[in-house]
């Protein structure tokens, strides 16, 4: 929920009235003026605890209208907080590493990272976890609200339409003080304001919450970082929520592998039923598809490695149709390339599977099947992708268990023909002698890319991730590798063989 929803009133005068005294009761007009100013007074309460509702207990709550969910509960007629809108629970959970594997840790979290696209309720939700907090601390609470610019925490963290002023009723709201930047809450409770254009002014001060928003378009990141986080020292648990549109940047990066993260991601699509119509037409369909809708709308972290052989610039301008590329698979030689996970990828348990063909000077992408495979499910796959494009190669890396690939393949492919199944004809495999250098066996179809004769048909998000993200210096990842090998075959093989020098 990104904001309260647009309640239509028209007649409330009429169906207040009914409800509360009765279908007797005269019409408006005939009312007394007491009775009036009365049933407005409600009217206005049950507008603002409409507006106001944001938390139920309701397991897994996805946010629509239901009713109570205990008897001595209120009731929940308009949309509120989906459950992943609410802070996390101190309970054990998986995390990424640095190295991206998946470990378990139960220490209490310290920063809530709400990653998710445009539109997702970000603000809302930063707001009322500061509202929560604060309830829940009282007096001698300090609260850290931080902003790109002093504008920004004015203009949409405070006062806009998702603020922290529009999670409460007008009776209960706090005291904001501009010229000072900071607001005094009714319980005892300050929250000062402060942004990344002067960051040296959150060196001295203590807190024990903090709210940082659009952290990824800050000034002076690192320096924010480390001065709030220095400063998130009292109370018991200080804890800090972060809600921003993901942008690749190392400091994001190390807040979203620190074991005492919890990330929350979403998409656009999540909130669409409080987003405006127009929206859908004006930007969704616009934008669908493509590198900056993954970032905006759906909220990925598009990570980039210094130094990566395909910028994500590299990889959206060398994205094909494949609705337009279709026409032209028949006429293509195709080849369908294995990279099997071994022992020397131990933080890489995958088998990668791509499907690539050349036509003329251009090589297209048309397939990844990469997962989690064992070893007959990866030959069958491979098998199937070659009888559905039509494939005259298999290809695997001779140095990373060829025979294995070449043996298992084998028997799979006498499997099927034993079992009537249907098998390409002329189908033939054959391995790809690669250097030793990671750098050096994909450079040259980096090179491609980079020339425009390289392209991805479609989109392929795994592939994608690897192919931006992946640090030459280290392993090269299961799909990246698999790329590599087609690529080499179709375009650097001699004498029957596909060497990448």
């Amino acid at each position: 929920m990104s904001r309260p929803p647009v309640v239509d009133w028209s007649g409330g005068h009429e169906r207040l009235a009914s409800a509360r005294y009765g279908d007797d009761l005269p019409p408006w007009s005939h009312l007394d003026d007491q009775r009036k100013i009365a049933l407005r007074d409600q009217l206005l309460a049950e507008r603002e605890r409409r507006e106001t509702l944001w938390r139920c207990d309701r397991v897994y709550c996805d946010g629509e209208p239901h009713g109570p969910v205990q008897p001595d509960d209120p009731d929940y007629p308009v949309r509120h907080a989906r459950w992943n809108q609410l802070p996390p629970p101190d309970s054990a959970r998986w995390v990424s590493d640095r190295l991206g594997r998946r470990v378990q840790v139960s220490e209490p979290w310290f920063e809530w990272m709400i990653m998710a696209g445009r539109g997702w309720g970000k603000t809302r939700t930063g707001a009322e976890f500061v509202k929560w907090r604060n309830e829940h601390i009282g007096a001698g609470h300090r609260i850290a609200l931080i902003g790109r610019t002093v504008p920004d925490v004015r203009d949409t963290m405070i006062e806009g339409e998702s603020g922290l002023m529009r999670c409460y009723r007008r009776s209960e709201r706090p005291n904001y003080l501009p010229s000072k930047r900071k607001i005094e809450f009714d319980n005892g409770g300050v929250a000062f304001c402060y942004s990344s254009e002067e960051p040296d002014q959150l060196r001295g001060p203590q807190h024990h919450t903090g709210w940082v928003d659009e952290l990824a378009t800050f000034y002076a990141l690192g320096e924010v970082i480390s001065n709030y986080r220095l400063g998130m020292r009292l109370g018991n648990h200080p804890r800090c929520v972060i809600t921003t549109t993901p942008q690749p940047h190392p400091e994001l990066r190390k807040i979203l592998t620190d074991p005492k993260t919890v990330v929350t991601t979403g998409s656009t699509y999540d909130n669409l039923a409080n987003l405006a119509p127009v929206f859908l037409d004006n930007v969704l369909r616009k934008y669908e598809g493509t590198a900056l809708a993954d970032q905006e709308l759906l909220g990925r972290y598009l990570d980039e490695a210094e130094g990566a052989l395909w910028s994500r610039k590299l990889i959206e301008r060398q994205r094909a149709d494949p609705v337009l590329v279709g026409p032209y698979v028949a006429e293509m030689e195709i080849a369908v390339a294995i990279d099997p996970a071994g022992r020397d990828k131990p933080e890489a348990s995958e088998t990668g599977i791509v499907v690539a063909g050349r036509l003329d000077d251009e090589g297209f992408v048309l397939d990844d099947l990469s997962g989690h495979h064992t070893p007959a499910a990866w030959a069958r796959i491979a098998i199937g992708a070659a009888l559905k494009w039509n494939a005259g190669y298999i290809v695997a890396e001779q140095n990373n268990g060829w025979d294995m690939v070449k043996n298992t393949l084998d028997m799979v492919l006498a499997d099927m023909r034993r079992n009537g199944e249907p098998v390409p004809r002329g189908l033939r495999i054959r391995p790809v002698t690669a250097s030793k250098g990671k750098r050096t066996r994909a450079e040259p179809i980096a090179t491609l890319s980079e020339r425009g004769l390289w392209w991805l048909a479609g989109m392929f998000v795994e592939l994608e991730d690897q192919l931006a993200t992946w640090d030459p210096s280290k392993p090269s990842p299961d799909r990246l590798d698999a790329m590599v090998w087609v690529a080499a075959h179709l375009f650097l093989r001699r004498r029957g063989r596909a060497d990448v020098a």
